[in-house]
Parts: C-alpha cells; sequence; structure tokens
C-alpha cells in the first residue's frame, strides 16, 4: 500500500491495490495449504492424523484395518479352562462395595481354579483410561474402552469383573453389545446414597459436597439406576460372603 502511494501519488489507489494483495494471499495461502496436506507428506510426520476430528480419523484408519483369524478357538480355551467365560458387570455408586465384593469374588474363583480378572474404574483410569475427564463424555469412551477390553478378556475364556460406577443405562447397554449379551451379567450393587456417603472410604462424597469435586456421581451428576439388572445386591441387607455366593451360583447354573 505504502510502495503504492509513493509510485501513484493517491491514498485510494494505495489501499486499493493493498487491499487487493492482502485478499488474493489470503486465498492463495488457503488453497496452498489445503492442497499440501492432502497431497504432500514432506515434513509431516504419519502421526499427522491425528489432528483430523476423530470421526475423520477413525474412517482414515479403519480403511487399513483387515481381521485376522487364528487358529485356537473359544470352545478349545473354554474346554481347557473348565469353565465358560463370564462377565460381571458391576454398578453402583461410589462406596457401594463393587470393589470388596470384586476383590472377594476374584479371590474365591482364583482358589477355584478359574481364570478370572478384575477390571476396576481407578486403576483402569490410572493407565488406559488416563487421558480421560469425568465430563459425561469422557465417562461415556471410559466405558466404552473398557467394554473393549473386557470384550477381550472374554473372548480369551476368563471370567471378568468389573467394578465401575457406570452411572448411564445407554452406557451399559452399550457394553451388553459390545461383549454380548450371552457371557454379559449386569450386577446392581444396590446401596442408598445415605449409607455410601456414611462409608465414604476414599473421601470424596466430603469432598464433592465441598464442590472440590465436580460432577461426581450422585452428588453433581446423576445415577441412572439399571431397569433390570441380572442381580441386584443390597449390601447394607447382604454380608459379603453372601454376595459372592450369589454370583458363584449364577456362575456355575451358566456351565
Amino acid at each position: 500500500m505504502v510502495v503504492s502511494f509513493f509510485i501513484t501519488g493517491s491514498i485510494k489507489v494505495g489501499m486499493a491495490i493493498g487491499g487487493f494483495e492482502v485478499f488474493t494471499k489470503m486465498v492463495l495461502y488457503y488453497f496452498h495449504e489445503r492442497l499440501w496436506f492432502r497431497y504432500v507428506s514432506l515434513g509431516r510426520s504419519t502421526s499427522a492424523t491425528s489432528d483430523l476430528p476423530l470421526a475423520t480419523r477413525n474412517q482414515k484408519l479403519e480403511t487399513n484395518i483387515v481381521q485376522q483369524s487364528y487358529t485356537i478357538s473359544l470352545n478349545e480355551r473354554i474346554e481347557q479352562n473348565n469353565h465358560t467365560p463370564k462377565v460381571f458387570w458391576m454398578t453402583g455408586l461410589s462406596g457401594s462395595g463393587k470393589s470388596t465384593i470384586a476383590n472377594a469374588l476374584q479371590n474365591e474363583l482364583f482358589q477355584k481354579g478359574y481364570q478370572v480378572y478384575v477390571l476396576d474404574g481407578d486403576n483402569v483410569r490410572g493407565g488406559l483410561n488416563k487421558d480421560l475427564d469425568f465430563s459425561d463424555e469422557g465417562r461415556i469412551e471410559n466405558i466404552r474402552r473398557i467394554s473393549e477390553v473386557a470384550k477381550l478378556f472374554a473372548d480369551a475364556g476368563f471370567v471378568v469383573i468389573t467394578a465401575f460406577i457406570s452411572p448411564f443405562q445407554s452406557d451399559r447397554e452399550q457394553a451388553k453389545n459390545i461383549i454380548g449379551s450371552e457371557y454379559f451379567c449386569e450386577v446392581f450393587v444396590d446401596t442408598p446414597l445415605e449409607i455410601c456417603e456414611q462409608r465414604d472410604v476414599k473421601g470424596l462424597y466430603k469432598k464433592a459436597r465441598a464442590g472440590e469435586i465436580p460432577n461426581f456421581t450422585g452428588i453433581g451428576s446423576a445415577f441412572e439406576k439399571p431397569e433390570k439388572p441380572d442381580v441386584q445386591l443390597k449390601t447394607q441387607k447382604m454380608e459379603v460372603t453372601e454376595c459372592v455366593k450369589l454370583l458363584e451360583r449364577l456362575l456355575a447354573s451358566s456351565h
């Protein structure tokens, strides 16, 4: 603009030429970047697809996936393990007793020779899902990922015990669809909120009431009770051993 003004002596001509140049360069730069990103990989690593939106990135990755088949079947694993796989999906408020029951059930089954493993909410969030927050979106993705992991364990012939709050009915339905209804058993550890708060083993309810933990299930975020759980454990009335025996009987009846 300044150069045009000195040459022509007209401020209007200078501004017009300068404005036209800025606009033209912006348009050319936009198309240059789009074409470069699409057709040229120079200066960019193969991980650049991570800059794409999640849906687009997954679509691109899925085109390169080929399902592999292996010779050892699930039936062969069942025969070797001498038991069928099962996923006990424990859902309930924090402090309801999910982890306690899961641990006791795992100990009992392990002593009896079962291939068994517990997937615990806090443990998984400390590793596989440490990149997820506690927003509704983060919780949904947390449950989706663990459902896929539980499915792999079930395919290996294991009895899987999950201990996750999993507050949303739609997420539990998705877990059932991913894992397979024939292996999925929804266990509602039904403990009233006031009992969970009295226990408050981790001190989380106190922090939630003080506003230190936003979106805490039962306080700042809703818990959708299972409509028709396969098993309902009322821990304010049942001892841990009773809960374990009930789940053991259910597992034995599925063989």
